[in-house]
């Protein structure tokens, strides 16, 4: 009896506890999660469309701003989110139709069939290209600080958008150095 070794070191009942309340535990999150998926639909989806019948100065759609895309086939809680790109007037100059911007792609719809989300955004929309700006630009430099090119004194800094210095990386210049034997 002690010079046989027992292998099962499992404790039956404390495994077997475990997993009923790891199921309970998952089809009560499932069930949380489907609740509120079912009161956004219900509530929220409808009230939005209901208020976006009613003409006001909050109902147009702006550059920038986030939208639901309205389909027939799909159901509300399926519509895709997207940002839109481009605003396109009709020939009486109204806006008719948008350009948008979605996880898949980018997409022509019209206005009829675009949702507003409540939240507003005030942002304008930044162009990425423009990460880094010059505080003084290089024009306004008189040719007096420009005697020595090679003096790091006279460099004006690069900054971010973000307020940090830009260090330019120092690169190896085997044709100007100077070799000594």
């Amino acid at each position: 009896m002690f010079l046989v070794e027992n292998r099962n070191l499992d404790v039956p009942d404390i495994d077997y506890r475990d997993t009923i309340n790891l199921r309970k535990r998952v089809r009560y999150r499932q069930k949380l999660l489907n609740d509120l998926r079912h009161r956004f639909r219900k509530e929220y989806l409808g009230l939005l469309i209901q208020n976006k019948n009613k003409k006001g100065p909050l109902s147009e759609v702006r550059l920038g701003e986030i939208v639901l895309i309205g389909d027939d086939i799909k159901k509300r809680m399926h519509w895709p989110l997207a940002k839109v790109i481009r605003l396109i007037p009709g020939k009486d100059g109204k806006i008719r139709t948008v350009e948008l911007k979605t996880r898949t792609g980018s997409m022509l719809r019209p206005i009829q069939r675009v949702y507003p989300l409540e939240v507003q955004s005030t942002e304008t929309p930044n162009d990425p290209l423009n990460d880094c700006t010059i505080t003084n630009p290089i024009s306004s430099i008189s040719s007096d600080n420009l005697s020595d090119p090679n003096d790091s004194s006279n460099v004006l800094p690069r900054v971010s958008k973000y307020g940090r210095v830009i260090k330019v990386p120092k690169k190896l210049d085997l044709l100007n150095q100077v070799l000594c034997f």
